[in-house]
């Protein structure tokens, strides 16, 4: 029992299931802006008045990307990037390299991907939320709409005596039980795309961020410049890693003893992927 209700304190379950609650009108938000955005743009391109539709909806979609990403690190602790917020900005290039950069760039059409996804994804996930709820309230329900002398009907049978009302409590208490286990398990397929189409940085990113953090720290300590590439291109910082030589706890290891975090090598790895 003190497992059962454990779980629904912990603060892991409702911040999951929040995101798996706003994925539908996120969704809804990100698929009709693209659509209503590349249709006006694209249409409208032989006038040229379709460019400035476009770079405006590129912006917007990149606008709300970021959101989602702060979104899926802050409610899924999924590692992700900070969009360049705190990487150091290139010298200014004008504004047609710029377009070009943000046009032919891979994380924009990364994120433009996750938001079409979001819609069929985000719908998906209230579906398994809400599902999972009422399949947990509906015994405990039932009974209370029977004794006020509302009938119920599941398919061709009609609920309509209190003994038929309690058939569904056993189906209930299970759900109850095991309701922010399958929530916090389901949270895990968003994190993982989410990490996948937004946890990226382009190789023009990366090196900034590297060329930056050599800079900072002035000095070649591979555990600091870690750290600080951590800072760099994620919104979380790692535990401190003891960087002396002769250290008890080796590379990969933090002062408490457990394994490193690898969301550095997986940032770098996007980055190098993309």
């Amino acid at each position: 029992m003190s497992g059962v209700l454990g779980a629904y304190a912990d603060r892991r379950t409702w911040e999951v299931a929040a995101y798996l609650l706003l994925g539908l009108p996120l969704g809804v938000l990100g698929f009709v802006l693209l659509v209503t955005g590349f249709s006006l743009g694209l249409g409208l391109l032989v006038t040229l008045l379709g460019i400035p539709v476009l770079v405006v909806t590129i912006l917007l979609a990149r606008t709300l990307a970021s959101f989602e990403r702060r979104l899926a690190s802050t409610l899924l602790e999924a590692p992700m990037p900070l969009g360049g917020g705190r990487i150091p900005a290139e010298p200014d290039r004008g504004l047609w390299r710029r377009l070009r950069a943000m046009f032919g760039g891979a994380r924009t059409w990364w994120e433009v991907g996750f938001l079409l996804l979001r819609f069929p994804l985000g719908l998906l996930d209230f579906l398994v939320l809400v599902s999972i709820a009422t399949l947990a309230l509906c015994g405990f329900v039932q009974p209370i709409l029977v004794a006020v002398g509302v009938d119920d009907q599941i398919g061709g049978w009609t609920i309509d005596t209190f003994g038929e009302s309690l058939v569904l409590v056993p189906v209930s208490m299970v759900f109850l039980a095991v309701g922010p286990w399958l929530i916090r398990r389901w949270g895990r397929v968003p994190a993982w795309v989410a990490t996948t189409m937004l946890g990226r940085l382009e190789q023009r990113e990366l090196k900034r961020a590297v060329v930056h953090t050599l800079e900072s720290t002035g000095e070649a300590d591979g555990f600091l410049i870690l750290d600080e590439l951590e800072l760099q291109v994620r919104s979380r910082p790692v535990p401190h890693r003891d960087p002396r030589p002769g250290s008890a706890a080796g590379p990969g290891v933090d002062r408490a003893g457990g394994r490193a975090p690898r969301c550095v090598a997986h940032a770098l790895c996007a980055g190098l992927d993309g």
